[in-house]
């Protein structure tokens, strides 16, 4: 059974976990990038970030928007037929969504060797790339399920152990080979294996039923696809600069670069959690002051994190990886100024999603992403990496403001579009 937790306390507690399964999923993946990086050089570690960049996509834009209008529709669905059939209808769509990650991700892999690196092409990587995709589309899917009945706790546990499942079955790997197929497709293997467990969870606790959905998938994609503009905008200004630099560059730089995106983002953990609060808030109908605040506590949390992990980096990242990583030392501050600057968005967007404000969601989204793409492919020819870096705190910071704006003009005291509800409504419990 699925129980909501009492009312006086739950939002401190339920931050608390969120920001600490953050934390490990955080260091799960600085793991993974930091043995990554010692064994296979900037060259082979390079090929695994465009690996999990595609991936990461992929398994963004394969959701169309479902996960989102899950949370804004089914906190409102009182009745359990209603509800058995919006479940329903993200299940068939959840799995619709692997099959077609698979392809997609081969098919952008073997187009971009061309361009970028002949390896894309071979047939370990691209059997990499699939089981890889496969395990970042239940990273993407699954949790959105957890948080849309309110089960925060188990949401982020589960993400955190796919995570974790990623780093264990890349160290096994390395067991048996030390190349970037072989890393990427542990990685992706170990993800996987914990995403399945994960998904037998939630058949035995209801949540992933195939019942016939009716009306409510196409529903689920009608709704869901207006916030489709905030996915790939969102994903094009996170993951786009590693692309744009394999191309006008080198997958050394790309290396380079991303281990110092890995270490900025860790500012984010506070953040995501506090925007995972406000989306179930803003579906319960509560206003803009509550994106306020989380907004404030938000940006005092990234910034703390944001000065000790640039002290620790300065310190440790060329001792420990050596001089072909001393890049990623100024690259590294700024970018930890750039997650700062984006701080308000991880909370503003996330409002607008629980509200159902999915147009005004997709706009900003398509906004920053054609923002991010331009700036990366004027800065990234003229600077390299710095242009890479520099691109991001211009594009992260246009995005909060653009979000504060409208929040501040659409939310109010306003409740979802797509699934009003009582601001005093609470989760209801599963079976």
């Amino acid at each position: 059974m699925l129980r909501p937790p009492g009312r006086s306390r739950r939002p401190p507690r339920t931050v608390t976990v969120l920001t600490c399964s953050s934390l490990i999923q955080a260091a799960g993946y600085a793991a993974t990038a930091m043995l990554s990086s010692a064994l296979l050089g900037a060259d082979g570690r390079g090929l695994m970030v465009l690996g999990v960049s595609i991936a990461s996509l992929v398994a963004l834009l394969v959701g169309l928007g479902t996960g989102a209008q899950l949370r804004a529709r089914l906190p409102s669905a009182d009745d359990p037929a209603l509800r058995r059939r919006v479940l329903g209808a993200y299940t068939w769509a959840s799995l619709g969504a692997v099959l077609l990650a698979c392809t997609l991700a081969a098919g952008i892999s073997a187009g971009s060797a061309r361009l970028i690196d002949p390896a894309m092409a071979a047939p370990g990587y691209l059997v990499a790339i699939v089981v890889v995709s496969m395990a970042y589309t239940g990273l993407t899917q699954l949790p959105d399920l957890w948080y849309a009945t309110g089960s925060f706790r188990a949401g982020t546990v589960w993400a955190s152990a796919v995570v974790c499942g990623g780093l264990l079955g890349m160290s096994a790997a390395t067991r048996v080979d030390l190349s970037a197929d072989a890393l990427l497709l542990g990685q992706g293997t170990g993800m996987l294996v914990v995403c399945l467990a994960q998904v037998a969870r939630m058949r035995r606790a209801g949540l992933l039923p195939f019942a016939r959905p009716a009306d409510e998938l196409p529903r689920l994609f009608r709704f869901g696809s207006r916030a489709m503009g905030l996915t790939v905008g969102l994903t094009v200004a996170l993951r786009a600069d590693r692309y744009v630099l394999g191309a006008f560059v080198d997958t050394a730089a790309i290396g380079v670069y991303s281990l110092a995106a890995t270490l900025a983002e860790v500012p984010r953990l506070v953040p995501i959690a506090l925007g995972q609060l406000v989306n179930r808030q803003a579906a319960l109908g509560h206003g803009v002051d509550r994106v306020r605040r989380a907004s404030r506590m938000a940006l005092v949390a990234a910034v703390a994190a944001a000065l000790l992990i640039g002290g620790a980096g300065w310190l440790t990242i060329e001792p420990v990886f050596g001089p072909s990583f001393a890049a990623a030392v100024p690259l590294l501050g700024l970018m930890l100024v750039a997650e700062v600057a984006f701080t308000p968005f991880t909370i503003t967007s996330r409002a607008l999603l629980g509200a159902g404000r999915m147009t005004a969601a997709g706009a900003l989204g398509i906004g920053g992403g054609l923002s991010a793409l331009t700036a990366y492919l004027i800065l990234i020819p003229l600077w390299g990496t710095v242009g890479a870096a520099v691109a991001s705190l211009t594009v992260y910071t246009g995005l909060s403001v653009a979000g504060s704006v409208l929040v501040r003009r659409l939310l109010g005291e306003s409740v979802p579009e797509a699934s009003a509800a009582p601001a005093d409504q609470r989760p209801r419990t599963y079976a």
